[in-house]
């Protein structure tokens, strides 16, 4: 007779099958997971309301503002990616600002003095490197806001459909672009990368690296970039059926930063050479003035504004509101001017300037674009002039208009001596002429090209030729002498000369 298993016996063995169908399932499951491809959906659009008390943003004729920015996500917390929420409020903001967006063929309209289709407000938004948020993120917002985009892939680290990746897949580039509200192009295919370099590590594309521990020539440079030009523009043709026109320089960097002077003025002949027209520089924050590109900007050092995971929609505003040209007012005294040092002090047709402790005394235009400040003729009279003092007019200032530098004129009882100051050097005196005045002495200045002329009333023409890299630039009115002293820029009058 055989022993029947005892109830417990039982139970154990109904529990043990169990567990063994349960890991069976799990298994499955973890198979099924597995072998799926890698296919992340779009995220629902996030939308936010835009702030009512927001200033009005200025416009300028052919102005195109352009910002960058890199991956949209919640999860990855590097300081280059903006969060969902902080991406959705920009947006909203400039879509309640009047902006709308432009393409690629809108900016060479612009560059080539064609701009008259522009909307008032024109944005070109740029992604940098393919990350996998502009499928799942940054695209379901530009669709609710009507926007467009380009995004600059490093078309190396693009993968097959289906691979697991924090970069875009060719069907979702492919799927992006006939959207409609997408273009695309080059952030080369693999030399966005730091290197080491002779002492040092630096980006790859811009500087001639080590090879078997010895910097490349420049004809190895030449072939290096060019190579990986060509790789990156055969993967446009291969994905979309055409090669791309538009770069843009891996981590910003155009070769200014280059540890050879010869990068930067032959980089842009590469690029023309492999196909591309447009080359945008400025992923990163800026750290001073952008400026709006327009007809004047070089095709190869097109400026953006960069945003990062800290950048604010007010702190955005502002620095868009700032890379505005703005037009230059005849009356000089109705721009906003604060006092650099010392005291400024504004009324209707005179700005006063006095001189602080320190032996100074400054006005300075107060948040003014004078990026399109050229070529222009000024005229004034200067009052309470006095032995030691000396009034000194700037034009061509670079403090609104992305340099440092200056056209100084300075004016005193017995002379008048025209200096010229570029970037951190000192000034340097470019001319000076005796001059016989009382307290008061009228005079125009004219500046063309890079030349200037000072028509002091009742006394010859001043003329100097001054460094060309001061091409444009707005007006300072600034003294030095004994603390207490003041002196008065009565009626200055700036007349644009096209």
């Amino acid at each position: 007779m055989t022993d029947r298993p005892s109830p417990g016996r039982r139970l154990l063995a109904l529990l043990t099958g169990l567990v063994a169908v349960a890991a069976l399932l799990a298994a499955g499951a973890s198979w099924v997971t597995l072998s799926r491809p890698f296919d992340p959906p779009q995220l629902s659009a996030l939308t936010v309301a835009a702030s009512a008390n927001r200033p009005a943003m200025p416009r300028y004729p052919g102005a195109i503002t352009v910002l960058t920015y890199h991956g949209v996500s919640d999860e990855d917390t590097a300081a280059g990616t903006v969060s969902r929420a902080t991406f959705a409020e920009h947006l909203a903001a400039l879509a309640a600002a009047g902006y709308r967006t432009v393409k690629l063929a809108d900016v060479r309209d612009a560059l080539a003095g064609r701009a008259g289709t522009l909307p008032d407000r024109p944005l070109l938004l740029t992604f940098d490197d393919g990350s996998l948020t502009t499928w799942t993120t940054v695209d379901p917002v530009l669709r609710a806001y009507g926007f467009t985009g380009v995004a600059f892939l490093t078309t190396g680290r693009v993968v097959a459909p289906g691979t697991p990746s924090t970069f875009l897949s060719t069907r979702q580039i492919r799927d992006l672009a006939e959207s409609g509200r997408w273009e695309f192009g080059s952030h080369t295919d693999a030399l966005h990368d730091w290197v080491p370099v002779a002492g040092d590590i630096q980006p790859a594309l811009t500087n001639q690296i080590l090879v078997a521990g010895r910097p490349e020539t420049l004809a190895e440079w030449r072939r290096r970039v060019s190579a990986d030009l060509e790789r990156s523009q055969d993967f446009f043709q291969r994905v979309l059926g055409e090669r791309a026109t538009a770069f843009s320089y891996p981590y910003g960097e155009a070769g200014r930063l280059s540890n050879s002077i010869e990068i930067s003025r032959e980089l842009p002949v590469l690029l023309e050479r492999a196909g591309f027209s447009l080359a945008f520089t400025g992923e990163n924050v800026p750290s001073g003035h952008v400026n709006a590109l327009g007809g004047s900007t070089s095709r190869w050092l097109l400026p953006r504004i960069g945003v990062r995971r800290s950048t604010s929609t007010a702190s955005l505003l502002t620095m868009i509101r700032r890379s505005i040209p703005t037009v230059p007012p005849r009356d000089l005294t109705t721009a906003p001017w604060l006092a650099a040092e010392g005291r400024c002090a504004v009324r209707p047709s005179r700005l006063r300037v006095s001189v602080d402790g320190h032996g100074a005394g400054e006005c300075r235009l107060d948040e003014v674009n004078t990026s399109q400040w050229r070529d222009y003729d000024l005229t004034l009279a200067v009052d309470g002039l006095r032995p030691g003092v000396s009034a000194v007019v700037a034009v061509r200032d670079g403090g609104g208009a992305g340099h440092r530098g200056a056209v100084e004129v300075l004016v005193g009882r017995r002379q008048i001596t025209v200096r010229q100051q570029v970037g951190d050097s000192a000034a340097t005196r470019l001319v000076t002429r005796d001059l016989r005045s009382g307290a008061h002495v009228r005079l125009t200045v004219e500046v063309r090209g890079d030349r200037i002329t000072v028509l002091p009333a009742g006394a010859p023409p001043i003329t100097a030729t001054f460094d060309n890299r001061l091409h444009e630039g707005g007006v300072v009115f600034s003294l030095t002498g004994p603390a207490g002293t003041s002196v008065g820029y009565d009626a200055p009058v700036l007349t644009p000369i096209t």
